[in-house]
């Protein structure tokens, strides 16, 4: 939602447009979709080898949803002929996603899946060796799935040394920055313009919310990796493109496709020159790093403004607030940034779920990943949990039950995480992704400013440059998420130069070179 800022502030969900998929024989879509949800017989895999029952462990992040066990275990009574598992659904915090996620793998603990994603914490579990190659099994466990990516070139750009570490969801996005923001408390604080386009739009927009209302956050922000919220901001002003890869870049114009360390960019620069401004004014809170941008809520009318990507938040629901701030004249309003600034399009790794190395049922875990490709039932009941009791359906349009969603809590619906199972063919419309939002998104996502990646979506190996990597991201962890989030900063341009170096003395030389060589070979060989 994402995220890169891919969750959505103010409990909004990310909805995104599907991708035109070849249809693929045997999905069956109807309401009786699933095998019998009560067994009669001994289950069975495709290749007829009896299945033995199994506890399947899958991660995800975010706060777990009062219904999960309930839904997962009916998910478990309609894949009982097929699968023969019982789940154990486990929820960490997303401040604490990262750390959880690296302490299980590097432990050794025998869990089976987990959601990952370029934007969150992929290259580095990568660096850890945390993900099982699974590029032999995929077409063996999971066919269908296999010809969805194969027939839309969804694996070629999210292999690593030609191998494929993780299941990407099956739909097409861009995260281009936008912002939405209260135009209440912005036209009342003297902001006079209808639009926010460019980074000073923003840094005025921002004090007059400060101006106005004083007891407010006027922006929030994770400051967790190298690009999450603001910063992106600031890539697309000066035409950069994310490799996903430890804060490396290079420039969308650029026909040699020089990789750049981000903090070696005049972006990065004037990136830092703001947040210590804004920390000084207090337009972000001077504890940041300790409240990772968790302290306040659109919704219930104590953040002032966000900045995340186009979605079905943005676009059908323009009541967001709850009832006693929507009362007091609660606007929102919503602007893209650089409209006319070229955007790459993001990689299927935008979303993903991937297993562990050390998973205990791999091949019952691509399975599932199969069976949930073709079967609507099994589908609906992982995404949006159990008729009547977590959502309510009215033909092909999921609501939510009653008291529950527009900044109130969901006992199941719009779990977080769920994103890499995402198949466009079976998502139903909601208030939010309804007919108009999916025209609307098709128009925005379908510009000429929208391009595909520069470099196809290169993901580097590491194999060579793992310390040197992980020693790069201790870096930004000591050092440079002060300078992002303007803490301390007294002297801009030696924050920076003392950050560049330090980052050389990690070992950044050495990891753009060896990117450089990977990517120059790769771009050799790409059509």
């Amino acid at each position: 939602m994402a995220r890169k800022s891919k969750w959505i502030a103010g409990s909004m969900a990310a909805a995104l447009v599907a991708v035109s998929l070849t249809a693929c024989g045997g999905n069956d879509k109807g309401n009786d979709a699933a095998g019998s949800a009560s067994g009669t017989g001994d289950a069975t895999s495709a290749q007829g080898e009896k299945l033995k029952p199994v506890t399947l462990r899958f991660y995800f992040p975010g706060d777990k949803p009062q219904a999960t066990d309930e839904v997962w275990k009916y998910v478990s009574e309609l894949t009982k002929d097929t699968l023969n598992a019982k789940f154990e659904i486990n929820f960490v915090n997303w401040n604490d996603y990262k750390d959880k996620m690296k302490l299980l793998q590097s432990s050794g603990d025998d869990y089976d899946l987990n959601f990952d994603a370029n934007w969150e914490d992929f290259p580095n579990a990568m660096n850890r060796g945390g993900y099982l190659d699974m590029t032999d099994l995929l077409p063996k466990y999971a066919p269908t799935l296999y010809k969805q990516y194969t027939d839309n070139n969804l694996l070629d750009p999210i292999k690593v040394d030609g191998r494929v570490y993780a299941a990407p969801w099956t739909i097409k996005k861009t995260s281009k920055p936008i912002v939405w923001y209260r135009g209440d408390l912005a036209k009342k604080g003297g902001y006079t313009k209808d639009k926010v386009e460019t980074v000073e739009d923003l840094d005025a927009m921002l004090h007059a919310l400060k101006t106005a209302s004083p007891q407010i956050l006027p922006i929030s922000f994770r400051p967790d990796s190298w690009f999450n919220d603001i910063d992106r901001v600031f890539l697309e002003k000066y035409g950069y493109e994310d490799l996903n890869f430890h804060g490396l870049v290079v420039k969308i114009d650029d026909p040699k496709h020089a990789v750049i360390p981000w903090e070696q960019t005049e972006a990065f620069k004037e990136y830092v020159t703001y947040t210590k401004k804004w920390n000084q004014d207090g337009i972000i809170p001077k504890n940041l790093l300790a409240t990772k941008g968790t302290e306040a809520d659109f919704s219930a009318g104590t953040m002032g403004a966000a900045i995340n990507q186009i979605d079905g938040g943005i676009l059908e629901n323009p009541h967001p607030f709850k009832p006693e701030i929507e009362s007091q004249g609660a606007v929102k309003t919503w602007s893209e940034f650089y409209p006319d600034h070229k955007w790459v399009l993001e990689s299927p790794l935008g979303n993903a779920v991937a297993i562990n190395k050390n998973a205990a049922n791999p091949e019952r875990a691509l399975m599932f990943l199969e069976q949930i490709t073709t079967n609507q039932k099994l589908y609906d009941a992982v995404i949006y949990g159990i008729v009547d009791k977590t959502y309510k359906l009215d033909g092909n349009k999921v609501s939510y039950m009653p008291g529950q969603g527009n900044g109130q809590p969901t006992n199941y619906l719009d779990w977080a995480g769920q994103w890499g199972f995402w198949r466009p063919e079976f998502q139903k419309e909601d208030s939010q992704r309804t007919a108009n939002y999916y025209k609307q998104y098709n128009d925005f996502i379908n510009r000429p400013v929208n391009i595909s990646s520069t470099v196809n979506y290169f993901v580097p190996d590491q194999t060579n440059i793992k310390t040197e990597s992980a020693k790069r991201e201790q870096v930004l962890s000591e050092l440079g998420q002060l300078l992002m989030t303007g803490i301390n900063v007294k002297d801009v341009d030696k924050g920076v130069s003392d950050f560049i170096a330090k980052e050389k003395d990690a070992g950044t030389d050495k990891i753009v070179a060896e990117v450089q060589k990977q990517l120059d070979a790769f771009l050799s060989k790409s059509p």
